[in-house]
């Protein structure tokens, strides 16, 4: 689970619920046509205050909460744009699903009471979970849309003669300090062991692909969707390069690539040239626009993400 204080310091880590007290709570930011309440916000703070405090330090005053509230509202009004496209697409998490995801973590911890008491240890609490996992579902599925739209433009790139290593470094979201993308998505030789412990779609892609080839079709498999290149066959195995667009199961915010990010402060920047974001919370760094550094052209691609195509465990 990601503790609270994650979800503080992260822009776009933690997705909006509605709360569910019969009392409205009131609006302290609106951000389209969605109100965001003090309810909503005092989920998150009074989780990461716990988790503040925890680590030695303290929730009493000062340039750290502003810097602590200012965290939190510019997640919260980031996650509802997130949000507002998940319904825009009809993928938004229900209740129904999250009280679901909730009840499969009180069974793995050994009942309700059980989750309550492990939640409050880490500063958590059901109704911090129930946020959490809503933001991570809501997340996941635009993400997963909007990577399966760029990698059949990566894929346009790759038709037109572009080279496929050159490619892969601009684009392949398995980058980091033990990714691929810095060597052309090369993945270097794997043998048929090796190969068993990839996602069973990304082993049969290679196995099928000829010598020289590419995937003309992006496989979808457990890191997203990935194009494949297969560049030598031997009695010891495959050589393969890859381009991986992340949208990975199961997914992770800690992967979240560049491309999403700057696809969301996009969506972010219309809502503030459109004057369609307000914010009346005292003390949390006032109204985002007029703090927005320049937004990241769409065009550059410098990928963030870690994940490869293995199968998870």
């Amino acid at each position: 689970m990601v503790i609270a204080v994650a979800c503080a310091t992260s822009l776009v880590a933690c997705s909006s619920s509605k709360p569910s007290a019969s009392t409205p709570s009131p609006a302290i930011a609106r951000v389209g046509p969605d109100a965001i309440t003090l309810s909503q916000f005092n989920v998150r703070y009074q989780s990461a205050c716990v988790s503040i405090e925890q680590g030695g330090g303290s929730c009493g005053g000062g340039a750290q909460v502003t810097s602590v509230r200012t965290a939190i509202l510019r997640s919260l009004i980031l996650d509802t744009v997130i949000r507002e496209k998940a319904t825009l697409l009809g993928i938004e998490a229900t209740p129904k699903e999250v009280a679901a995801e909730v009840a499969i973590d009180a069974q793995q911890a050994g009942g309700m009471s059980a989750l309550e008491t492990e939640l409050a240890g880490a500063g958590g609490s059901i109704a911090q979970l129930e946020d959490e996992i809503s933001s991570n579902l809501n997340e996941q599925r635009v993400e997963n849309v909007f990577a399966e739209q760029r990698a059949p433009m990566v894929e346009s790139l790759l038709a037109k003669g572009a080279n496929f290593s050159a490619t892969a470094k601009l684009y392949s979201d398995d980058s980091g300090s033990t990714g691929t993308a810095a060597k052309g998505g090369d993945l270097g030789v794997l043998t048929a062991s090796q190969l068993k412990t990839y996602d069973p779609a990304f082993a049969t892609a290679v196995e099928s692909t000829p010598v020289g080839s590419y995937t003309r079709t992006p496989v979808h498999d457990a890191g997203g969707y990935d194009i494949l290149m297969v560049y030598s066959k031997s009695a010891k195995g495959w050589g393969v390069r890859h381009i991986l667009i992340y949208a990975g199961t199961p997914y992770s915010v800690m992967d979240r690539p560049e491309w999403f990010k700057e696809a969301s402060f996009t969506a972010l920047d219309r809502l503030c040239k459109a004057n369609d974001i307000e914010v009346s919370l005292p003390n949390a760094g006032g109204n985002p626009c007029t703090l927005l550094s320049p937004t990241p052209s769409v065009a550059s691609p410098r990928p963030t993400a870690t994940s490869t195509a293995k199968a998870s465990t």
